[in-house]
Protein backbone atom coordinates (compact mmCIF):
# COMPACT_ATOMS: atom_id res chain seq x y z
CA UNK A 1 0.00 0.00 0.00
CA UNK A 2 1.25 3.49 -0.67
CA UNK A 3 0.31 6.62 0.73
CA UNK A 4 -1.78 8.46 -1.35
CA UNK A 5 -3.65 12.40 -1.04
CA UNK A 6 -0.84 12.69 1.61
CA UNK A 7 -0.70 16.65 2.64
CA UNK A 8 2.45 17.65 4.50
CA UNK A 9 1.41 20.78 6.45
CA UNK A 10 -1.76 22.75 6.36
CA UNK A 11 -2.44 17.13 6.64
CA UNK A 12 -27.12 -8.87 32.24
CA UNK A 13 -26.56 -5.15 32.64
CA UNK A 14 -24.95 -4.50 35.76
CA UNK A 15 -22.21 -6.47 34.62
CA UNK A 16 -22.03 -4.66 31.18
CA UNK A 17 -21.40 -1.28 32.84
CA UNK A 18 -18.82 -2.66 34.85
CA UNK A 19 -16.83 -4.01 32.00
CA UNK A 20 -17.14 -0.82 29.94
CA UNK A 21 -16.88 1.65 32.29
CA UNK A 22 -13.48 1.37 32.23
CA UNK A 23 -13.45 2.12 28.26
CA UNK A 24 -14.51 6.21 28.88
CA UNK A 25 -13.24 6.28 32.53
CA UNK A 26 -11.00 9.14 31.39
CA UNK A 27 -7.22 9.18 33.08
CA UNK A 28 -5.65 12.30 31.06
CA UNK A 29 -2.20 12.30 32.33
CA UNK A 30 0.25 14.29 29.99
CA UNK A 31 2.21 12.64 27.33
CA UNK A 32 4.81 10.59 27.49
CA UNK A 33 7.15 13.89 27.45
CA UNK A 34 10.28 13.89 25.88
CA UNK A 35 13.16 16.49 26.87
CA UNK A 36 14.03 19.10 24.95
CA UNK A 37 16.65 18.15 23.42
CA UNK A 38 15.15 15.04 21.52
CA UNK A 39 12.51 15.25 18.99
CA UNK A 40 9.93 12.37 18.32
CA UNK A 41 9.76 11.22 14.43
CA UNK A 42 6.51 9.94 14.95
CA UNK A 43 3.70 10.95 17.26
CA UNK A 44 0.51 8.51 18.14
CA UNK A 45 -2.30 10.12 19.63
CA UNK A 46 -5.49 8.97 20.63
CA UNK A 47 -7.59 6.65 22.64
CA UNK A 48 -7.64 3.24 23.98
CA UNK A 49 -7.86 1.44 20.78
CA UNK A 50 -4.59 3.50 20.31
CA UNK A 51 -3.16 2.82 23.84
CA UNK A 52 -3.41 -1.00 23.56
CA UNK A 53 -6.43 -1.60 26.13
CA UNK A 54 -6.50 -5.54 26.14
CA UNK A 55 -2.78 -6.45 24.53
CA UNK A 56 -1.77 -6.59 27.97
CA UNK A 57 2.07 -5.37 29.14
CA UNK A 58 1.12 -1.99 30.24
CA UNK A 59 3.75 0.33 30.96
CA UNK A 60 4.13 1.36 34.98
CA UNK A 61 4.54 4.82 33.94
CA UNK A 62 2.82 6.36 36.83
CA UNK A 63 -0.49 6.47 34.73
CA UNK A 64 -3.64 5.14 33.74
CA UNK A 65 -3.16 4.96 30.19
CA UNK A 66 -2.75 1.51 29.61
CA UNK A 67 -0.31 2.29 26.95
CA UNK A 68 0.76 -1.22 25.89
CA UNK A 69 3.75 -2.77 24.84
CA UNK A 70 2.25 -4.47 22.19
CA UNK A 71 0.06 -1.61 20.79
CA UNK A 72 0.53 -0.73 16.83
CA UNK A 73 1.80 2.80 17.57
CA UNK A 74 5.04 1.12 19.58
CA UNK A 75 4.98 -2.03 16.57
CA UNK A 76 5.00 0.53 14.03
CA UNK A 77 7.95 2.31 15.42
CA UNK A 78 9.87 -1.13 15.47
CA UNK A 79 9.03 -1.87 11.91
CA UNK A 80 9.99 1.66 10.87
CA UNK A 81 12.59 2.59 13.23
CA UNK A 82 10.76 6.14 14.48
CA UNK A 83 11.88 7.75 17.77
CA UNK A 84 8.05 7.60 19.10
CA UNK A 85 6.32 9.62 21.42
CA UNK A 86 3.38 7.58 22.25
CA UNK A 87 0.84 9.73 23.98
CA UNK A 88 -2.26 7.88 23.66
CA UNK A 89 -4.50 7.63 26.10
CA UNK A 90 -7.40 5.56 27.71
CA UNK A 91 -10.79 7.29 27.92
CA UNK A 92 -9.48 9.92 25.90
CA UNK A 93 -12.34 11.92 23.87
CA UNK A 94 -10.93 14.47 21.37
CA UNK A 95 -10.84 17.54 23.47
CA UNK A 96 -8.63 15.51 25.81
CA UNK A 97 -6.39 14.66 22.84
CA UNK A 98 -6.27 18.21 22.31
CA UNK A 99 -5.62 19.34 25.97
CA UNK A 100 -3.20 16.38 26.97
CA UNK A 101 -1.43 15.34 24.47
CA UNK A 102 -0.14 17.44 21.47
CA UNK A 103 2.90 18.14 23.38
CA UNK A 104 5.52 17.08 21.71
CA UNK A 105 4.21 18.03 18.78
CA UNK A 106 6.99 19.64 16.83
CA UNK A 107 7.95 21.33 13.16
CA UNK A 108 10.38 17.86 13.41
CA UNK A 109 7.65 15.42 13.93
CA UNK A 110 7.38 13.86 10.41
CA UNK A 111 4.26 11.42 10.93
CA UNK A 112 1.52 11.39 13.15
CA UNK A 113 -1.50 8.81 13.66
CA UNK A 114 -4.59 9.67 15.68
CA UNK A 115 -7.31 7.45 16.24
CA UNK A 116 -10.07 8.90 18.35
CA UNK A 117 -14.06 9.55 18.30
CA UNK A 118 -15.46 6.70 19.92
CA UNK A 119 -15.42 7.91 23.58
CA UNK A 120 -17.02 11.13 22.06
CA UNK A 121 -19.90 9.24 20.64
CA UNK A 122 -20.43 7.23 24.27
CA UNK A 123 -19.57 3.71 22.69
CA UNK A 124 -19.11 1.85 25.73
CA UNK A 125 -22.41 3.22 26.95
CA UNK A 126 -24.07 2.09 23.97
CA UNK A 127 -22.41 -1.27 24.75
CA UNK A 128 -23.92 -0.93 28.15
CA UNK A 129 -26.89 -0.08 26.75
CA UNK A 130 -27.37 -2.98 24.00
CA UNK A 131 -26.31 -5.86 26.95
CA UNK A 132 -29.44 -7.81 27.75
CA UNK A 133 -33.15 -7.91 26.80
CA UNK A 134 -34.17 -4.18 25.92
CA UNK A 135 -33.72 -3.54 22.70
CA UNK A 136 -35.73 0.01 22.50
CA UNK A 137 -33.15 1.06 24.97
CA UNK A 138 -30.31 0.08 22.60
CA UNK A 139 -32.10 2.08 19.71
CA UNK A 140 -32.12 4.99 21.63
CA UNK A 141 -28.92 4.93 23.01
CA UNK A 142 -27.59 4.02 19.33
CA UNK A 143 -29.58 6.87 18.05
CA UNK A 144 -27.53 9.37 20.39
CA UNK A 145 -24.74 7.90 19.36
CA UNK A 146 -25.34 8.55 15.89
CA UNK A 147 -26.38 11.91 16.35
CA UNK A 148 -23.15 12.92 17.80
CA UNK A 149 -21.06 11.45 14.95
CA UNK A 150 -22.82 13.68 12.65
CA UNK A 151 -23.59 16.45 14.45
CA UNK A 152 -21.16 17.76 16.78
CA UNK A 153 -18.30 15.35 16.15
CA UNK A 154 -17.10 16.86 12.56
CA UNK A 155 -16.04 20.10 14.27
CA UNK A 156 -14.31 18.94 16.92
CA UNK A 157 -12.32 16.57 14.72
CA UNK A 158 -11.49 19.30 12.07
CA UNK A 159 -10.35 21.47 15.26
CA UNK A 160 -8.04 18.70 16.59
CA UNK A 161 -6.50 18.25 13.31
CA UNK A 162 -6.24 21.69 12.14
CA UNK A 163 -3.90 21.79 15.69
CA UNK A 164 -1.93 19.26 14.74
CA UNK A 165 -1.50 20.74 11.27
CA UNK A 166 0.12 24.21 13.18
CA UNK A 167 2.10 22.31 15.63
CA UNK A 168 3.91 20.13 13.04
CA UNK A 169 3.39 21.91 10.02
CA UNK A 170 5.58 19.19 8.00
CA UNK A 171 4.61 16.36 9.22
CA UNK A 172 2.37 13.94 7.02
CA UNK A 173 -1.15 12.89 9.32
CA UNK A 174 -2.49 9.33 9.26
CA UNK A 175 -6.12 9.04 10.97
CA UNK A 176 -6.73 5.40 12.13
CA UNK A 177 -10.22 3.89 12.22
CA UNK A 178 -11.84 0.98 14.68
CA UNK A 179 -12.79 -1.89 13.52
CA UNK A 180 -16.42 -3.71 14.00
CA UNK A 181 -17.02 -5.66 16.79
CA UNK A 182 -19.57 -8.05 16.25
CA UNK A 183 -20.11 -10.44 13.04
CA UNK A 184 -23.35 -11.17 14.22
CA UNK A 185 -23.43 -14.15 16.40
CA UNK A 186 -23.89 -14.43 19.72
CA UNK A 187 -21.46 -15.97 22.58
CA UNK A 188 -20.92 -15.43 26.45
CA UNK A 189 -18.88 -12.67 25.30
CA UNK A 190 -21.29 -10.25 23.55
CA UNK A 191 -23.71 -10.24 26.82
CA UNK A 192 -26.54 -11.35 25.02
CA UNK A 193 -26.75 -8.39 22.81
CA UNK A 194 -28.97 -9.65 19.63
CA UNK A 195 -27.87 -10.45 15.96
CA UNK A 196 -29.99 -7.24 15.26
CA UNK A 197 -28.40 -5.20 17.87
CA UNK A 198 -24.97 -6.01 16.76
CA UNK A 199 -25.88 -5.19 12.85
CA UNK A 200 -26.68 -1.86 15.09
CA UNK A 201 -24.05 -0.90 16.30
CA UNK A 202 -21.86 -2.44 13.25
CA UNK A 203 -23.65 0.93 11.12
CA UNK A 204 -22.83 2.70 14.17
CA UNK A 205 -19.20 1.71 13.50
CA UNK A 206 -19.30 2.21 9.63
CA UNK A 207 -20.54 5.65 10.37
CA UNK A 208 -17.87 6.77 12.58
CA UNK A 209 -15.11 5.12 10.28
CA UNK A 210 -17.15 6.99 7.46
CA UNK A 211 -17.55 10.49 9.04
CA UNK A 212 -13.33 10.49 10.25
CA UNK A 213 -12.55 9.59 6.77
CA UNK A 214 -14.68 12.31 5.72
CA UNK A 215 -12.77 15.09 8.37
CA UNK A 216 -9.30 13.60 7.36
CA UNK A 217 -10.01 14.26 3.95
CA UNK A 218 -10.95 17.90 4.45
CA UNK A 219 -7.14 17.91 5.68
CA UNK A 220 -5.82 16.13 3.05
CA UNK A 221 -4.90 13.28 5.91
CA UNK A 222 -4.88 9.60 4.52
CA UNK A 223 -7.56 7.06 6.48
CA UNK A 224 -6.20 4.04 7.50
CA UNK A 225 -8.98 1.74 7.15
CA UNK A 226 -9.08 -1.77 9.32
CA UNK A 227 -12.27 -2.95 8.92
CA UNK A 228 -12.07 -5.16 6.03
CA UNK A 229 -8.33 -6.63 8.09
CA UNK A 230 -10.87 -7.61 11.00
CA UNK A 231 -13.10 -9.31 8.80
CA UNK A 232 -13.61 -12.81 10.57
CA UNK A 233 -12.02 -12.18 13.61
CA UNK A 234 -14.72 -10.19 14.96
CA UNK A 235 -16.07 -11.27 19.13
CA UNK A 236 -17.40 -14.79 19.12
CA UNK A 237 -15.40 -15.93 15.97
CA UNK A 238 -13.38 -18.58 15.64
CA UNK A 239 -9.85 -16.02 15.81
CA UNK A 240 -11.24 -12.97 17.90
CA UNK A 241 -8.98 -10.00 17.25
CA UNK A 242 -11.35 -8.30 19.85
CA UNK A 243 -11.95 -9.55 23.21
CA UNK A 244 -15.57 -10.04 24.45
CA UNK A 245 -16.76 -9.09 27.99
CA UNK A 246 -14.08 -9.83 30.41
CA UNK A 247 -14.83 -8.44 33.62
CA UNK A 248 -12.16 -5.79 32.70
CA UNK A 249 -11.38 -2.30 31.02
CA UNK A 250 -10.23 -5.24 28.62
CA UNK A 251 -13.90 -5.67 27.42
CA UNK A 252 -14.56 -4.84 23.75
CA UNK A 253 -11.02 -3.99 22.83
CA UNK A 254 -8.39 -5.47 20.45
CA UNK A 255 -5.99 -8.37 22.13
CA UNK A 256 -2.21 -8.19 21.37
CA UNK A 257 -3.51 -10.47 17.46
CA UNK A 258 -5.60 -7.04 16.82
CA UNK A 259 -2.72 -5.07 17.39
CA UNK A 260 -0.77 -6.38 15.37
CA UNK A 261 -3.19 -6.64 12.56
CA UNK A 262 -3.41 -2.52 13.27
CA UNK A 263 -0.11 -2.29 12.96
CA UNK A 264 0.33 -4.12 9.25
CA UNK A 265 -2.32 -1.88 7.81
CA UNK A 266 -1.10 1.77 9.70
CA UNK A 267 2.88 0.76 9.06
CA UNK A 268 3.13 1.11 5.14
CA UNK A 269 1.73 4.85 5.77
CA UNK A 270 4.70 5.31 7.99
CA UNK A 271 7.22 4.30 6.34
CA UNK A 272 8.87 7.46 5.49
CA UNK A 273 10.02 8.28 9.05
Amino acid sequence: MSRTSSKRGMIARTLAAAAVAGITAASFAAPASADHGWSPQYAALGDSYVSGVGAGDYAEDGTDCYRSANAYPQLVAEATGARLSFDACSGARVEDVVAEQLGNLTWRTREVSIGVGGNDAGFSSVLGACAGTDTALCQGAVANAQAVITGSLPAELDDLYTQVEDRSPFADVTIVGNPRLFNGTSCSGTLAITPDEQALLNETADLLAETTASAAADHGFDFADVRDAFAGHEICSADPWILGYTGTIESFHANAAGQAAYAEVVTPYLENC
